[in-house]
C-alpha cells in the first residue's frame, strides 16, 4: 500500500480511522525501528520512541509502516538511509512471523471509500521533479536525490490557455497557473518535505507564451521568491514548450523548466549545500495511475484545494 499520510491523517474516511488507530498502536507498543537521529534525540540503536517523538513535535505521522490488513502493527521508520530501511524490513518480518495477522472481512463500503482528494473531472495532471545538479560530495547524499510531486491544471484553465493561444499572438500566461507553479511547485523538495512559499514571499513573477508552429507554445519568464527573514530564496528563469490539443485543449509534449539559484534550509529540509546552489524544477505530462490518487503536496497538507486553485 502506498498513500499520502497527510490524506490518511486528515481526510475524513473509514481509511482515516483505520490508519490513525494503527498509529496509536505503533506508539503504544513502541515499534519504531530506526537507528537514531537528531529528531529522536536518542543514541544509535535506541530509537523505539521515534514515532512518539515525531507526533509530539509535529503531529505528523509520515513514514514507512509495516502492518497487517487487520491493523496489527509491526514496524515504523521515517528515514532514507538504506541501513535503516533494511532494519525496518527485517524487524517487521520477524514480528510478522511471531504474530501473524488475523483474517478479516472488508466490506465494499470501506474498500470503495475515498482516502484522498482526487483531481476534478477534466483536470490535467503534470509530474513535477526537483534536483540539485552536481551537488558537492561534502554535503549529505540526500542532496543527490530527486523531489517529486504532482501539479494540477484545471479544465477551465486549459480552455483559457487554448483561447489565448488561438489569437496567434504572444500573451501573458494565466496568472493563476503561474502563481500556482511558483508558490507550490518551484520548491527544493530534494531532501524531504519542503516549505511552500507564502503569497507575500513571491517578489517577482512573469511568464509569457508565444505561439510557435501548429498548436505549440514557447514559454519564457522569471521568478524570485524570498522569505521575510531573507534566509531562504529561489530565483531564476522559466523556459518551456507545450502542445495544445485543438479538440480537448489538453497539453502534450510538456517540458517546463525552472532553472535558478536557491539558498537556505526549509523546516524539514536541512543540510542543503552550504552556499547558494543551482536548483532545477521540471514539469512533464504523466499517465501514472497514482497521479489520479495522490494530490499535489499543498492539497495534501492543507486537506483542501482552495489555496491551491486560487494562489
Amino acid at each position: 500500500m502506498s498513500a499520502n499520510t497527510h490524506d490518511l491523517q486528515w481526510h475524513r474516511s473509514a481509511t482515516q480511522k483505520w490508519f490513525m488507530e494503527l498509529v496509536d498502536k505503533m506508539m503504544a507498543q513502541k515499534l519504531s525501528s530506526r537507528h537514531g537521529s537528531k529528531l529522536s534525540g536518542q543514541s544509535i540503536g535506541n530509537s523505539e520512541l521515534d514515532l512518539n517523538r515525531q507526533m509530539a513535535q509535529s503531529n505528523d505521522p509520515q513514514g514507512m509502516y509495516i502492518f497487517g490488513a487487520d491493523g496489527t502493527p509491526y514496524a515504523f521508520c521515517n528515514d532514507h538511509d538504506p541501513e535503516d530501511l533494511e532494519k525496518l524490513m527485517d524487524i517487521g518480518l520477524e514480528r510478522f512471523r511471531q504474530t501473524p495477522p488475523e483474517q478479516v472481512a472488508l466490506n465494499e463500503e470501506d474498500l470503495s471509500a475515498p482516502f484522498s482528494i482526487t483531481p476534478p473531472l477534466g483536470t490535467q495532471v503534470l509530474q513535477c521533479f526537483s534536483r540539485i545538479p552536481s551537488a558537492p560530495d561534502s554535503v549529505t547524499y540526500l542532496n543527490k536525490g530527486v523531489g517529486r510531486d504532482f501539479c494540477w491544471i484545471y479544465k477551465d484553465e486549459l480552455h483559457e490557455v487554448a483561447e489565448l493561444a488561438s489569437t496567434g499572438q504572444e500573451f501573458p500566461f494565466p496568472e493563476r497557473i503561474t502563481r500556482r507553479l511558483a508558490r507550490f511547485h518551484f520548491l527544493d523538495g530534494v531532501r524531504g518535505t519542503p516549505n511552500v512559499w507564502k503569497a507575500r514571499e513571491v517578489q517577482s513573477l512573469s511568464l509569457k507564451a508565444t505561439p510557435h508552429g501548429p498548436h505549440q507554445l514557447l514559454l519564457s519568464g522569471s521568478f524570485s521568491m524570498t522569505t521575510t527573514n531573507q534566509r531562504r530564496y529561489y530565483r531564476g528563469l522559466i523556459h518551456g514548450t507545450l502542445t495544445i490539443d485543438p479538440i480537448t485543449h489538453t497539453w502534450s509534449q510538456v517540458q517546463i523548466l525552472a532553472d535558478g539559484t536557491a539558498s537556505g534550509a526549509g523546516t524539514y529540509t536541512p543540510n542543503q549545500p552550504p552556499h547558494p546552489y543551482r536548483l532545477l524544477v521540471g514539469l512533464l505530462e504523466t499517465n501514472l495511475p497514482e497521479a489520479q490518487v495522490v494530490p499535489p503536496y499543498e492539497v495534501g497538507i492543507s486537506n483542501r484545494t482552495t489555496r491551491y486553485k486560487n494562489p
